[in-house]
Protein backbone atom coordinates (compact mmCIF):
# COMPACT_ATOMS: atom_id res chain seq x y z
CA UNK A 1 0.00 0.00 0.00
CA UNK A 2 1.53 3.21 -1.18
CA UNK A 3 1.53 6.08 1.46
CA UNK A 4 -1.99 7.49 2.32
CA UNK A 5 -3.51 10.35 1.97
CA UNK A 6 -6.17 10.19 4.86
CA UNK A 7 -5.77 10.46 8.59
CA UNK A 8 -9.06 9.11 9.63
CA UNK A 9 -11.12 5.91 9.16
CA UNK A 10 -14.68 5.61 10.57
CA UNK A 11 -16.20 1.74 10.57
CA UNK A 12 -20.00 2.73 11.33
CA UNK A 13 -22.94 0.56 11.01
CA UNK A 14 -26.25 -0.75 12.80
CA UNK A 15 -25.78 -2.68 15.71
CA UNK A 16 -24.99 -6.10 14.81
CA UNK A 17 -23.11 -5.12 11.75
CA UNK A 18 -19.90 -6.26 13.57
CA UNK A 19 -17.96 -2.95 13.72
CA UNK A 20 -15.31 -3.72 16.71
CA UNK A 21 -14.55 -7.35 15.15
CA UNK A 22 -13.71 -5.70 12.09
CA UNK A 23 -11.74 -3.09 13.80
CA UNK A 24 -9.37 -5.58 15.84
CA UNK A 25 -9.20 -7.48 12.64
CA UNK A 26 -7.88 -4.75 10.93
CA UNK A 27 -5.77 -3.81 13.37
CA UNK A 28 -4.10 -7.11 13.04
CA UNK A 29 -4.04 -6.93 8.98
CA UNK A 30 -3.61 -3.64 8.03
CA UNK A 31 -0.18 -2.11 6.37
CA UNK A 32 -0.68 1.12 7.56
CA UNK A 33 0.42 2.52 10.91
CA UNK A 34 -3.14 2.12 12.38
CA UNK A 35 -4.01 3.36 16.18
CA UNK A 36 -7.42 2.25 17.50
CA UNK A 37 -10.30 4.92 18.80
CA UNK A 38 -13.83 4.03 20.06
CA UNK A 39 -15.83 6.88 18.68
CA UNK A 40 -19.24 6.00 20.22
CA UNK A 41 -21.56 7.05 23.01
CA UNK A 42 -21.30 4.09 24.99
CA UNK A 43 -18.59 4.48 27.87
CA UNK A 44 -18.77 0.97 28.41
CA UNK A 45 -16.98 0.51 25.28
CA UNK A 46 -14.47 3.16 25.49
CA UNK A 47 -11.11 2.54 24.78
CA UNK A 48 -10.59 6.51 25.88
CA UNK A 49 -13.22 8.49 28.46
CA UNK A 50 -13.49 11.33 30.73
CA UNK A 51 -13.18 10.52 34.37
CA UNK A 52 -16.68 12.45 34.48
CA UNK A 53 -18.31 10.40 31.74
CA UNK A 54 -16.89 7.02 33.55
CA UNK A 55 -18.53 8.70 36.61
CA UNK A 56 -21.63 9.77 35.56
CA UNK A 57 -21.71 6.14 34.05
CA UNK A 58 -21.21 4.66 37.53
CA UNK A 59 -24.20 6.75 38.90
CA UNK A 60 -26.55 5.67 36.41
CA UNK A 61 -25.66 1.81 37.22
CA UNK A 62 -26.54 2.85 40.62
CA UNK A 63 -29.45 4.35 39.91
CA UNK A 64 -30.67 1.49 37.64
CA UNK A 65 -29.42 -1.09 40.62
CA UNK A 66 -32.13 1.01 42.64
CA UNK A 67 -34.96 0.78 40.27
CA UNK A 68 -34.77 -2.85 39.95
CA UNK A 69 -34.43 -3.79 43.37
CA UNK A 70 -37.87 -1.11 43.91
CA UNK A 71 -39.28 -3.34 41.59
CA UNK A 72 -38.37 -6.60 43.10
CA UNK A 73 -36.24 -7.81 40.03
CA UNK A 74 -33.33 -9.84 40.01
CA UNK A 75 -30.19 -7.83 39.59
CA UNK A 76 -27.72 -9.09 36.83
CA UNK A 77 -23.99 -9.29 37.54
CA UNK A 78 -23.37 -7.44 35.11
CA UNK A 79 -25.30 -4.19 34.17
CA UNK A 80 -24.94 -2.53 30.69
CA UNK A 81 -26.37 0.56 29.78
CA UNK A 82 -25.75 0.85 25.76
CA UNK A 83 -28.33 2.73 24.22
CA UNK A 84 -29.15 4.49 27.36
CA UNK A 85 -28.55 7.82 25.62
CA UNK A 86 -31.07 7.27 23.12
CA UNK A 87 -33.75 7.35 25.61
CA UNK A 88 -36.10 9.73 26.64
CA UNK A 89 -34.95 11.94 29.87
CA UNK A 90 -36.97 14.34 31.89
CA UNK A 91 -33.69 16.36 33.17
CA UNK A 92 -34.95 19.87 33.62
CA UNK A 93 -33.00 22.99 31.83
CA UNK A 94 -29.92 22.49 34.28
CA UNK A 95 -29.50 18.45 33.87
CA UNK A 96 -29.94 19.30 30.21
CA UNK A 97 -27.43 21.67 30.36
CA UNK A 98 -25.07 19.90 32.27
CA UNK A 99 -25.95 16.57 30.19
CA UNK A 100 -24.71 18.90 27.01
CA UNK A 101 -21.70 19.93 28.57
CA UNK A 102 -20.16 16.82 29.64
CA UNK A 103 -21.56 15.05 25.73
CA UNK A 104 -19.38 18.00 24.26
CA UNK A 105 -16.53 17.53 26.48
CA UNK A 106 -16.27 14.07 25.86
CA UNK A 107 -16.28 14.23 21.99
CA UNK A 108 -13.18 17.31 22.36
CA UNK A 109 -11.47 14.88 24.59
CA UNK A 110 -11.61 12.25 22.01
CA UNK A 111 -11.39 14.55 19.15
CA UNK A 112 -7.62 15.83 20.88
CA UNK A 113 -6.46 12.03 21.30
CA UNK A 114 -6.96 11.70 17.80
CA UNK A 115 -5.29 14.73 16.77
CA UNK A 116 -2.30 13.36 18.94
CA UNK A 117 -2.36 9.81 16.83
CA UNK A 118 -2.37 11.96 13.60
CA UNK A 119 0.54 14.44 14.96
CA UNK A 120 2.78 11.06 14.99
CA UNK A 121 2.32 9.75 11.85
CA UNK A 122 -0.71 7.45 12.17
CA UNK A 123 -4.02 6.89 10.69
CA UNK A 124 -6.80 6.45 13.38
CA UNK A 125 -9.46 4.09 12.82
CA UNK A 126 -12.58 4.66 14.41
CA UNK A 127 -14.78 2.63 15.81
CA UNK A 128 -18.52 3.84 15.35
CA UNK A 129 -18.40 8.27 15.11
CA UNK A 130 -19.92 10.75 16.85
CA UNK A 131 -21.22 12.74 13.60
CA UNK A 132 -23.14 9.50 12.50
CA UNK A 133 -24.07 8.60 15.49
CA UNK A 134 -25.40 11.32 16.86
CA UNK A 135 -26.32 13.77 14.63
CA UNK A 136 -29.53 13.78 12.36
CA UNK A 137 -29.15 13.92 8.79
CA UNK A 138 -28.33 16.52 6.45
CA UNK A 139 -32.11 16.88 5.38
CA UNK A 140 -33.48 16.96 8.84
CA UNK A 141 -32.05 20.12 9.14
CA UNK A 142 -35.48 22.24 9.47
CA UNK A 143 -36.70 24.38 12.05
CA UNK A 144 -39.82 22.00 11.54
CA UNK A 145 -38.01 18.88 12.70
CA UNK A 146 -35.68 19.94 15.00
CA UNK A 147 -38.39 21.67 16.95
CA UNK A 148 -39.27 18.39 18.21
CA UNK A 149 -35.93 18.41 19.82
CA UNK A 150 -35.19 20.38 23.42
CA UNK A 151 -32.84 23.41 22.97
CA UNK A 152 -29.58 21.36 24.21
CA UNK A 153 -30.04 18.54 21.35
CA UNK A 154 -30.26 21.45 18.55
CA UNK A 155 -27.15 23.07 19.99
CA UNK A 156 -25.34 19.58 20.32
CA UNK A 157 -26.40 18.89 16.68
CA UNK A 158 -25.65 22.32 15.65
CA UNK A 159 -21.88 21.79 17.01
CA UNK A 160 -21.23 18.57 15.59
CA UNK A 161 -22.44 19.27 12.22
CA UNK A 162 -20.79 22.58 11.94
CA UNK A 163 -17.52 22.30 13.95
CA UNK A 164 -16.55 18.99 14.22
CA UNK A 165 -14.17 17.49 12.38
CA UNK A 166 -15.51 14.62 10.43
CA UNK A 167 -13.81 11.13 9.51
CA UNK A 168 -11.79 10.96 5.86
CA UNK A 169 -13.25 7.87 4.78
CA UNK A 170 -16.23 6.14 6.40
CA UNK A 171 -17.09 2.32 5.81
CA UNK A 172 -20.53 1.66 6.35
CA UNK A 173 -20.85 -2.10 7.63
CA UNK A 174 -24.10 -3.28 5.94
CA UNK A 175 -26.43 -6.24 6.11
CA UNK A 176 -30.26 -6.90 5.56
CA UNK A 177 -32.14 -6.35 9.04
CA UNK A 178 -32.70 -10.03 9.17
CA UNK A 179 -29.30 -10.45 9.47
CA UNK A 180 -28.55 -7.74 12.26
CA UNK A 181 -31.93 -9.21 13.87
CA UNK A 182 -30.02 -12.30 14.13
CA UNK A 183 -26.87 -11.49 15.85
CA UNK A 184 -28.76 -8.85 17.84
CA UNK A 185 -32.15 -10.29 19.01
CA UNK A 186 -32.42 -7.46 21.81
CA UNK A 187 -32.76 -4.77 19.39
CA UNK A 188 -36.42 -4.21 16.99
CA UNK A 189 -36.06 -5.71 13.54
CA UNK A 190 -37.38 -2.10 12.85
CA UNK A 191 -34.78 -0.12 15.04
CA UNK A 192 -32.01 -1.80 12.90
CA UNK A 193 -34.07 -1.27 9.71
CA UNK A 194 -34.43 2.49 10.51
CA UNK A 195 -30.60 2.51 11.67
CA UNK A 196 -29.72 1.33 8.18
CA UNK A 197 -31.63 4.50 6.04
CA UNK A 198 -30.71 6.63 8.74
CA UNK A 199 -26.62 6.22 8.10
CA UNK A 200 -26.90 5.80 4.23
CA UNK A 201 -28.89 9.36 4.76
CA UNK A 202 -25.70 10.71 6.55
CA UNK A 203 -23.16 9.75 3.63
CA UNK A 204 -22.36 13.54 3.07
CA UNK A 205 -20.86 13.33 6.99
CA UNK A 206 -17.58 11.89 5.34
CA UNK A 207 -15.47 13.09 2.53
CA UNK A 208 -15.62 9.60 0.95
CA UNK A 209 -18.49 7.17 1.72
CA UNK A 210 -18.00 3.38 1.06
CA UNK A 211 -20.59 0.67 2.19
CA UNK A 212 -19.35 -3.12 2.31
CA UNK A 213 -21.11 -5.80 2.72
CA UNK A 214 -21.05 -7.84 6.36
CA UNK A 215 -22.71 -10.69 5.76
CA UNK A 216 -19.40 -12.02 4.44
CA UNK A 217 -16.73 -13.78 5.86
CA UNK A 218 -14.53 -11.35 8.21
CA UNK A 219 -11.28 -12.13 5.92
CA UNK A 220 -13.17 -11.10 2.95
CA UNK A 221 -14.44 -8.25 4.77
CA UNK A 222 -11.04 -6.66 5.96
CA UNK A 223 -9.72 -7.61 2.45
CA UNK A 224 -12.65 -5.45 0.38
CA UNK A 225 -11.59 -2.68 3.21
CA UNK A 226 -7.86 -2.69 2.26
CA UNK A 227 -8.55 -2.54 -1.16
CA UNK A 228 -10.68 0.55 -0.83
CA UNK A 229 -7.76 2.30 1.07
CA UNK A 230 -5.45 1.10 -0.90
CA UNK A 231 -7.20 2.65 -4.47
CA UNK A 232 -8.17 5.62 -2.32
CA UNK A 233 -4.22 6.11 -2.29
CA UNK A 234 -3.84 5.27 -5.85
CA UNK A 235 -6.20 7.64 -6.69
CA UNK A 236 -5.62 10.31 -4.91
CA UNK A 237 -1.30 9.89 -6.16
CA UNK A 238 -2.70 9.76 -9.71
CA UNK A 239 -4.82 13.19 -8.84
Amino acid sequence: MTKPHFSTIALIGPDGSGKSTVAAALMSQSVLPLKYLYMGTSVESSNHALFTSRLAHRWKVHQHKKSLQKKGAAIPKQITLHGAEHRVDKRGKIGGGLRLFRRVSEEIYRQIISWGYQCRGNVVLYDRHFLFDACPPPDDFSERRLSAHRLTDRIHFWFLKNLYPRPDIAILLDAPPQTLFARKQEIPLEHLESDRIQLRKRKSYSHNFFIVDCTKSINDIVAEINQILDDHCVKKSIA
